[in-house]
């Protein structure tokens, strides 16, 4: 009878927290997302001429038209926006993500210095060049043109103080911005509309 009142006090106790379990098990679960990474800049580099930057636009808010306004806004600038539209992913925090892959670090902070507390990211499944804009809750507003126009674009370009070092790929893509001449007697195909909706 005392063997049995003890072993119903144990279980208590175990029950209660106030003793741990004599078996644990580890369940499994989905790893966390990774934390995002910023690239350093490379040795050196200046801004790129916003003309020769290609760009999408996101919005990541439930403001209507935010990504349309922003990428008229950076076509007047130069910048060739691809496409302006909503962020699959639903609405994001903090103000602006400016994520590249290798190829498009140089143009992601030159981006940066047109919206106040961007952040770029990088994204390592990324072949080309073109960087996207995330315009998230927290954002306002890009410089304007006047503020643009009083940047200078001999200036060296900073990487935050925490950035990771990113092999930069030498040449171009194999099959990006379709480069390479067409096989005889094949036509070119011609690229598809990319414009997507900013509801």
């Amino acid at each position: 009878m005392a063997l049995l009142l003890l072993m119903i006090l144990l279980a208590a106790a175990v029950f209660t927290g106030l003793l741990p379990s004599p078996i644990t098990r580890d369940f499994s679960r989905e790893d966390a997302t990774p934390e995002a990474v910023s690239p350093c800049v490379p040795a050196g580099a200046t801004a790129e001429e916003l003309g020769s930057i290609t760009t999408n636009v996101f919005n990541a808010t439930d403001r209507t038209g935010l990504a349309a306004t922003t990428g008229e806004n950076l076509s007047r600038q130069g910048v060739l926006v691809n496409t302006e539209a909503n962020w699959p992913q639903g609405q994001m925090e903090g103000a602006v993500q400016i994520m590249t892959g290798a190829r498009g670090i140089t143009a992601a902070y030159t981006l940066q210095r047109l919206f106040p507390a961007a952040e770029v990211t990088f994204e390592p499944g990324r072949e080309d060049a073109t960087v996207d804009v995330v315009l998230g809750t927290g954002f306002d507003s890009m410089l304007s043109d006047a503020e643009i126009s009083e940047l200078d674009p001999e200036e060296p370009l900073s990487s935050p103080a925490e950035c990771t070092p990113v092999d930069i790929p030498q040449g171009d893509p194999e099959g990006a911005d379709g480069e390479g001449e067409p096989d005889e007697g094949e036509t070119p195909e011609q690229p598809a509309d990319t414009e997507g909706s900013d509801s």
